[in-house]
């Protein structure tokens, strides 16, 4: 389980360790955006089969459905490019993994809101059995989906950065599908690296 690098330091140092934290990963900030902008357009210029639909023109998934395959196709484009990275393959796995230095594996997370930044119900539950530790690094992705009446799509926000697992806040109700992480602490805790937030 990884150490957080914000143990023992006020919160006001919290923006400089993120700042270092990125500076210092082993893939530059430029080339994860390239990842996802390429993920990002294949998405978009694939087609199924002899029938020749596309996503976005023909068939409009919803934010989840586009996420798990954004996830699957940036994983595509990093291990194609960078050795020593590929997608993660078993649960207890993060999204992404670096075979060279496990503590720079790093959790993607998609979004269709501008800014926001969400888990699913588990994200913010901490059971004692738990196979999948998530603090560590993470590549948080806004896009603005297309829709049959508005097919615009675009990338609006991308972010990096590191969330310990406390972060994560789940639902207070028991039926609660969602957590997510306070807009202050993802300002701290998360450099943007391509877009206006």
């Amino acid at each position: 389980m990884l150490v957080s690098p914000y143990s023992d330091h006020p919160r006001s140092d919290w923006r400089k360790i993120t700042e270092k934290l990125v500076k210092t990963f082993p893939l530059a900030m430029k080339d994860l955006v390239s990842a996802v902008e390429d993920a990002w357009e294949d998405l978009y210029t694939s087609s199924f089969g002899r029938t020749g639909l596309q996503i976005g023109a023909d068939i409009f998934l919803p934010a989840q459905a586009t996420g798990v395959i954004l996830e699957k196709l940036i994983a595509v484009h990093l291990s194609d490019k960078f050795a020593g990275w590929r997608g993660g393959r078993e649960k207890f796995e993060k999204d992404i993994i670096n075979e060279n230095e496990l503590k720079y594996s790093f959790e993607i997370k998609t979004s269709s809101s501008r800014a926001g930044l969400y888990g699913n119900r588990s994200t913010g539950h901490r059971s004692e059995g738990r196979t999948k530790f998530r603090t560590g690094y993470y590549l948080v992705v806004n896009y603005k989906l297309p829709r049959e009446n508005d097919p615009a799509r675009e990338l609006q926000n991308i972010r990096f950065g590191w969330i310990d697992d406390e972060d994560w806040v789940g639902q207070a109700q028991p039926t609660g599908q969602q957590a997510s992480i306070g807009v202050e602490l993802a300002r701290l805790k998360l450099v943007t690296i391509k877009g206006d937030i």
